[in-house]
């Protein structure tokens, strides 16, 4: 079964939207569902500042996870009833101040045919997404590698 994307993207942002409570407090948008990359954008918001008026590494964290997952999700979609995915593991490095609105864009490290290839093999796979998150000024602020787990529940 295939989907086109926007009946995928907006399969993606409604789940987004109403299982990650969160994500949907800072404002996160998908950009972008792709099949082995994707983009998410953190507004500039009162709500997601630290004390220095910087975004907040929690915020710029839960960009990072959103942007993985929008990367990953696609190749999955035919799949979305009868599969687990969670995060395994993530690893982040700040760069700099994160100020205005953030960018960010992922990118899996393996192809993703040989990632869906894997779990039709063995019905459980683990691959990473690298994650670089840029300011409006296209300044590197913070990049993340997310480790992902998708298991057949079925």
């Amino acid at each position: 079964m295939s989907l086109d994307k926007s009946v995928m993207y907006d399969m993606m942002k409604s789940f987004f939207e109403q299982n990650v409570p969160y994500a949907k407090h800072t404002g996160i948008e998908l950009l972008e569902v792709a099949e082995g990359h994707g983009q998410a954008r953190l507004p500039d918001r009162p709500e997601t500042l630290n004390h220095m008026g910087s975004q907040h590494a929690g915020a710029l964290f839960t960009l990072g996870e959103a942007a993985s997952g929008a990367a990953s999700v696609a190749i999955f979609a035919d799949k979305v009833s009868s599969v687990k995915a969670a995060i395994a593991d993530a690893v982040i490095q700040y760069k700099k101040a994160a100020r205005g609105t953030i960018l960010a864009k992922g990118r899996m490290q393996r192809p993703a045919a040989e990632v869906l290839q894997e779990f039709n093999d063995k019905g459980d796979v683990a691959y990473t997404v690298d994650v670089t998150l840029e300011n409006e000024k296209g300044d590197t602020v913070a990049e993340m590698e997310v480790g992902w787990r998708v298991k057949s529940i079925v």
